[in-house]
């Protein structure tokens, strides 16, 4: 039996990714790994380490629920988990944990963002920085016109 692990931060982006799986894939098992979003250096400094952790189950439970309800509907088994430290390390332990996994990166990237790495084979993504061509011919155009 597969046992797919799926890193998630929004909740309609992983209900589009889990969707195909589910029609292609026999019996499996699904890990739900939530990714809540980061809070401001501003909010979090008002918050002990037990309401963070309180806050990152509450979202996950809250985002994960109707693919978790999707996933249940089928009969298959559903594990929740919260990515509480570095991506890399969670996806080590849950390798250990479940054995020969299939992971995939349901995580919806946001604009001016860098996503982290899964795992040590993933390359980084281009930086968010990178012009379209057609950006910097027309601020090269302009240049030239007002000189």
């Amino acid at each position: 039996m597969e046992t797919f692990v799926i890193f998630a931060n929004d909740k309609a982006h992983a209900m589009n990714q889990v969707l195909p799986l589910l029609e292609d894939a026999s019996s499996a098992n699904w890990v739900l790994v939530g990714c809540p979003p980061r809070l401001t250096r501003h909010a979090s400094k008002w918050l002990n380490q037990k309401a963070l952790k309180k806050f990152n189950a509450e979202w996950t439970d809250s985002n994960l629920s109707e693919v978790v309800e999707v996933i249940k509907q089928r009969g298959e088994s559903v594990v929740t988990r919260v990515a509480q430290y570095s991506l890399l390390q969670m996806t080590k332990a849950l390798k250990s944990e479940f054995g020969q996994v299939r992971i995939i990166d349901a995580r919806l990237k946001h604009p001016m963002q860098s996503l982290n790495a899964l795992t040590e084979k993933q390359t980084p993504e281009a930086g968010s920085w990178v012009l379209p061509v057609g950006a910097l011919a027309l601020g090269a155009a302009v240049s030239l016109a007002v000189d």
